[in-house]
């Protein structure tokens, strides 16, 4: 067993504390940023997102992985994420430091706020004084578009995550961009953390029509 992971192992029982507190609503995650693909070590209540112990890191972790964001913050709390069946999150991420000040994990908590919304909806309806109306879907919500993290499972369900929003803002098909578009689509795809990934390059690749090897030459184009 690794050093970190026994000191990581000190924040497991931290990690069931919370979410004893909080409720079955309230997934606590432990990650060990030194293996991304299967960063989850620890996790109670991963019913809420379908994940387990062995899944990947999320889109935010990778951003904030590669913008180094914790040099400068002990933590980050109360922003939105979002789940693979649409669920809403108030989530927050703990930088988890070793005695180095090196930083080794996270404790992220994901609190379902899914049906919290639609009574909040419901309670503002009859404020206003106007129609009751209920919301379209209150088990499945659509996808609040300012989330800033994704909860997905596995490597390739984040790789195909990050990939499929990125190219989504350009009406453009992929074989047809230019190979200036296409580095600032390698770019903004590196900012993400994509190329922490193993199979980051290939998909990549395959995403934009071109092949492995020109993938790396773009990389080296921006450094």
């Amino acid at each position: 067993m690794s050093e970190n992971r026994q000191f990581l192992e000190k924040f497991f029982p931290i990690a069931s504390f919370i979410a004893a507190i909080i409720g079955p609503k309230c997934e606590v995650v432990v990650h060990d940023i030194s293996d991304p693909e299967r960063s989850i070590i620890f996790i109670e209540n991963g019913h809420i997102s379908g994940r387990q112990v062995g899944d990947a890191s999320t889109d935010l972790v990778l951003k904030l992985l590669k913008a180094e964001a914790y040099h400068e913050e002990q933590f980050i709390a109360n922003y939105k994420a979002s789940g693979k069946l649409g669920q809403s999150f108030r989530s927050s991420t703990y930088f988890i430091k070793n005695d180095s000040g090196k930083l080794v994990g996270l404790m992220c908590l994901n609190i379902d706020i899914t049906h919290m919304e639609a009574a909040a909806e419901w309670i503002q309806h009859i404020l206003q004084g106007g129609s009751l109306v209920p919301p379209t879907s209150i088990d499945s919500p659509q996808e609040d578009k300012q989330s800033k993290e994704y909860l997905q499972g596995n490597a390739d369900d984040l790789l195909q995550h990050v990939i499929t929003t990125v190219l989504s803002k350009t009406s453009i098909p992929p074989d047809r961009l230019s190979s200036k578009e296409k580095i600032e689509i390698v770019k903004e795809l590196n900012e993400q953390g994509v190329f922490l990934l193993k199979g980051g390059v290939s998909q990549v690749a395959a995403a934009l029509s071109i092949s492995e090897p020109t993938v790396y030459r773009y990389l080296q184009k921006l450094k």
